[in-house]
């Protein structure tokens, strides 16, 4: 720890000034208002206005009455009186209702003391707060470093996290609080990022994976046919349609890779594209493998405009109609539907096929997902298809489900919203 951070200021020990500033603050009004209560008090009890004198100005006045040969003996003899009160007092202010012979005779004996009594006060009032404030900066410390026990956990745990370690949560305890509530949504955070990191892991793993596959496959062709004693033209042939077959599927999964990587980028050019005009190509595109496969193929199709990237959106609905023929059943059968209403576009596109259940089917959507495991050496497809639809509506501010059909098949539903009018 370095001489800076050893005396940086804490919020522990922001909040203890703070707490300190308002106690100081919230003292000085009590002490002011209690001092003008007091003072008012006092003065109304011993009968005083809030004129005040000073005693050289009571002083001279006594003399003048005093050196008068027309002030009356009475009024001398009271000046005479007054004038050795205040001059046994220099120093201090006297209080009365007015000054001899104007006064209703207050003896101002009874004033003397009011501002020794209010000095007093102040000066106790204020021995008082100062120790007082400095109990309220240890008491405030003490609260913030408790109530702050929570965030301090959670620093301490972000500082352990890596991705390598994504395993650890705070599940703080107590109140539910905001506290308790930004622990829980750190927690919720770290659950995320777990679940992406493993997520790409096993994205990275299965790529290697699929990419090593025809790369294997072409390496062995090239080793048994090439090390052979007489390697004749026949197979020659047979090793080039072997290693053309595994370049078209390397071909397959780095295009698919590439889409995949481009929707998830997101949308940098937009045009007007009509979903049911991209469904019929993809229908025509597929037309040959479905006659092969003997799938019947049916489509109900309505004007679909949205606003998007047109290379994106065919790649989505082919990838559908390739996959409603690729992973049917001989004899089956794939139904296209298109509708726009409530300001969305809904794509719907159904096929028969294996039976599935509600969580294979949402779970088809992760890369190289398929339904007879994570990773395959067949050639039915890359297992991107459907990962792909589902980055290109997330593209267009869509969404991709899908859930089974009842006796067998697939139905993958997507929502895109609708092209505004112009």
């Amino acid at each position: 720890m370095t001489a800076l951070n050893a005396f940086r200021v804490t919020l522990g020990v922001r909040v203890a000034l703070t707490f300190a500033l308002l106690f100081l603050i919230a003292g000085a009004v009590l002490l002011a208002v209690n001092y003008v209560l007091f003072a008012h008090g006092l003065l109304g009890y011993t009968g005083a206005s809030v004129s005040p004198y000073s005693a050289s100005y009571i002083a001279n006045y006594d003399r003048g009455l005093i050196s008068n040969p027309q002030t009356p003996a009475l009024i001398v003899a009271a000046a005479r009186g007054q004038l050795a009160l205040v001059l046994a007092h220099p120093t201090e202010r006297f209080f009365g209702g007015g000054l001899l012979p104007t006064s209703a005779g207050l003896p101002l004996a009874q004033q003397h003391g009011v501002d020794p009594a209010l000095s007093q006060l102040l000066w106790q009032s204020m021995l008082i707060l100062v120790p007082f404030a400095l109990l309220t900066v240890v008491l405030g410390w003490l609260t913030a470093h408790r109530m702050l026990r929570p965030v301090r956990q959670l620093t301490a745990t972000a500082r352990r996290m890596s991705a390598a370690n994504l395993g650890q949560r705070l599940r703080l305890a107590g109140p539910d609080d905001e506290l308790k509530e930004l622990g829980d949504t750190f927690d919720q955070m770290l659950a995320r990022l777990d679940a992406a990191f493993e997520s790409q892991r096993r994205f990275v793993a299965n790529a290697s994976h699929e990419l090593r596959t025809p790369l294997t496959i072409m390496r062995t062709e090239l080793d048994v046919t090439l090390g052979g004693q007489a390697a004749d033209v026949g197979s020659l042939r047979a090793m080039g349609q072997v290693i053309g077959t595994a370049v078209t599927r390397s071909e397959r999964l780095v295009d698919g890779l590439l889409a995949l990587a481009e929707s998830e980028r997101g949308i940098d050019r937009t045009e007007r594209v009509d979903l049911a005009e991209l469904v019929g190509r993809a229908l025509d595109h597929v037309a040959g493998d479905a006659r092969e496969a003997g799938v019947r193929t049916a489509a109900t199709l309505q004007a679909a405009p949205v606003t998007g990237r047109r290379v994106l959106l065919e790649r989505l609905v082919e990838n559908l109609a390739d996959n409603g023929v690729r992973h049917n059943r001989p004899g089956g059968w794939l139904a296209v539907l298109t509708v726009s209403r409530d300001g969305a576009v809904t794509l719907i596109v159904e096929s028969s096929g294996p039976p599935v259940t509600a969580d294979q089917a949402a779970s088809l959507f992760e890369p190289f997902r398929r339904l007879n495991g994570d990773r395959t050496g067949s050639g039915r497809g890359s297992g991107l298809g459907l990962s792909i639809v589902r980055a290109v509506a997330r593209a267009h501010d869509g969404e991709a489900t899908a859930a089974p059909v009842p006796g067998g098949g697939l139905r993958v539903t997507v929502t895109i919203p609708a092209a505004t009018a112009d």
